[in-house]
Formats: structure tokens, C-alpha cells, sequence
């Protein structure tokens, strides 16, 4: 009895071969994918004459693009260069591209609010419309926007005439910024307008667009993530364009782009508030203005001067 109680009360020991004795783990996401929003300038951007941004730079560049009652504020529309406000000291940059390249979006992700008309449907901005960005109440703005009509399909031959006066003859504009298709590089017509920045030595800086479909195959990946290898292809993509926007000086026309390409996805969220590469986006703009921002005295260094550019307009 004692032997039969003795195996009634012992545990029960099963066998298992190996393969079962070990549970199977399963997949994990790879360690070397990267989420979206923890992508820093260096790995979506390329700088080689220009150091990127570290965090309290971006951080205060958000700051100041903070949407309020005061900013941003819509200043003035123009078809024509000499309809242009001349009495405005502000400092402007502008942005170009092809149209349909997704300029109106990227400024409504720059300023904030959707202030910019955005249609599927090449050629809806017309006008050379003006934006204030860090205005106070009864006080000048810190950098006006300029969203400049697309070049291009659905462009017209008086746009562009226009849009050549203004950024020769605007004695505020610090920089003209150029969006590029990350899917499609530099086609055509943006080698020409490249062409056209050198010839007339106009301050310029090349954005790519739509970067979320470089990082990813996959629509649903390039959302939330991107992998080690596909931040690589990125940066190879962006050292092939390097000699495309700063051709060597012994056999360019004229001075290239400035020494950074930056890109950006105006569609893809990466947290509260936020979009893919726009902080980096705003400091260009800040800088281009002569705007350097300490978060703790909270104050505005005085802006630097325009660059000098020739007077002589085609």
C-alpha cells in the first residue's frame, strides 16, 4: 500500500521530445528596423557644407512655426512681380517645384494648418501668395512664405517669367527652396530650373519630397517604420544627387545649391503634431532668414542681411 500511495502522490513526469520541450518564440520585429520618429536629420538628410540640427535647434524651430491668432497669417497675393508689396522688410523665402509635387502640402505641414490650396489637380496655385510666421500682435513677422506656382504640366509661360523677376528683383528674399519627387529625382525641367538659380547666382536649397516611399517598399511599412538597410539606400540616393545640385565650380555657370539636401514626407505622421522631416524643414528656413534661437533667453539673434544678387532681369 505504501508503494501504491507512494506513486499515487508523485508527480506525474511526461516525456517530451526536444523539439516540444522548447517552445517556438515567435517573430519579433528585426532589430534593425527604426521607427519613423526616431529618424534624426543625419539619416534622413544629407549635409556636407552645413552641420545638422540638433534637438533644441529643432525644438525651438517648432516653437516659433506654433500655430496662434498671429501666425500664420496670409499677407498678400500677386500675379505679377510689380504688384509685390516693396515696402515689406520681412525676410521671405520661397518655395518652388513641379507641379503637383506636393509644395502646398509641404507648407501646410511647415506652418501648421492648412492654409495652402491642395488639389490632385496640377496647377491650382496661380498667384504668388505670401505668408507671415511668427507675427505678434501689432509686431513685423519673423519670415514670410512664399508658395510660388508650380512649373511645368498645367504651367503657363507668364508664371515663370514672373516667378524669374521676383527671385532676381526681391531685395528680402534670403532663399528660394526646390522640391524634388523622391520617387522620380530631378527630371527636366528641374535641371533647368537649377540651371537657371546658378546662372543668376540665386541663394537656393533642394528638397526631397514624399521620402516615406524611399524608406519602404511597402506602403504599410513605410509608415510606421524603416529598416537600417533602406536608410542606407536613402543616403546613397541623396550622394548621387550631390553633384547634381553642386556641380563642381570649374564647370558650372555659377554658385550650386547650398551644401544640404533636406527631405521630408508632408503625409506621414510621426507623432502629435508632427511630420516626417518637417523640423528640419522649418530650421532651414530659419537659418536661410538669419533667425538662430536660444530656448532659454527665448530671443531672436538680429538677421543677417541679403545676399547680393544681379540686377539685371530677363
Amino acid at each position: 500500500m505504501r508503494a501504491s500511495a507512494a506513486r499515487a502522490f508523485a508527480p506525474k513526469v511526461r516525456l517530451y521530445s526536444t523539439a516540444q520541450a522548447i517552445p517556438i518564440a515567435k517573430p519579433t520585429a528585426s532589430p534593425n528596423k527604426r521607427s519613423l520618429q526616431d529618424l534624426t536629420p543625419s539619416d534622413l538628410c544629407a549635409y556636407w557644407d552645413t552641420q545638422p540640427p540638433n534637438t533644441a535647434q529643432l525644438t525651438f524651430a517648432d516653437k516659433l512655426f506654433v500655430p496662434s491668432r498671429h501666425s500664420p497669417i496670409k499677407l498678400w497675393s500677386a500675379s505679377k512681380f510689380r504688384t509685390t508689396p516693396m515696402s515689406s522688410m520681412e525676410p521671405e523665402v520661397a518655395f518652388l517645384g513641379r507641379s503637383n509635387v506636393g509644395k502646398s502640402s509641404l507648407l501646410n505641414a511647415v506652418m501648421g494648418q492648412d492654409v495652402c490650396w491642395t488639389s490632385s489637380k496640377p496647377g491650382r496655385t496661380r498667384e504668388m501668395n505670401a505668408f507671415g510666421i511668427g507675427g505678434t500682435k501689432g509686431g513685423e513677422h519673423k519670415v514670410v512664405l512664399l508658395d510660388m506656382p508650380g512649373y511645368g504640366k498645367a504651367s503657363r509661360t507668364e508664371w515663370g517669367m514672373e516667378i524669374m523677376k521676383y527671385l532676381q528683383g526681391r531685395k528680402q528674399l534670403r532663399r528660394a527652396f526646390i522640391l524634388l519627387d523622391s520617387e522620380h529625382g530631378i527630371k527636366k525641367n528641374d535641371a533647368d530650373i537649377l540651371s537657371l538659380f546658378r546662372r543668376y547666382a540665386i541663394p537656393h536649397q533642394v528638397i526631397f519630397s514624399k521620402v516615406d516611399k524611399v524608406l519602404s517598399r511597402k506602403k504599410k511599412q513605410g509608415k510606421t517604420g524603416a529598416s537600417s538597410v533602406m536608410v542606407e539606400r536613402l543616403q546613397d540616393m541623396l550622394q548621387d544627387m550631390r553633384p547634381l545640385v553642386q556641380p563642381d565650380p570649374r564647370v558650372s555657370e555659377g554658385p550650386g545649391a547650398l551644401g544640404e539636401i533636406l527631405t521630408c514626407s508632408a503625409e506621414t505622421t510621426v507623432g502629435p503634431g508632427r511630420k516626417l522631416g518637417i523640423d528640419a524643414v522649418r530650421w532651414a528656413i530659419l537659418s536661410a532668414a538669419g533667425i538662430d534661437g536660444s530656448l532659454e533667453g527665448g530671443q531672436l539673434a538680429a538677421e543677417s542681411p541679403a545676399p547680393e544678387k544681379p540686377s539685371s532681369i530677363p
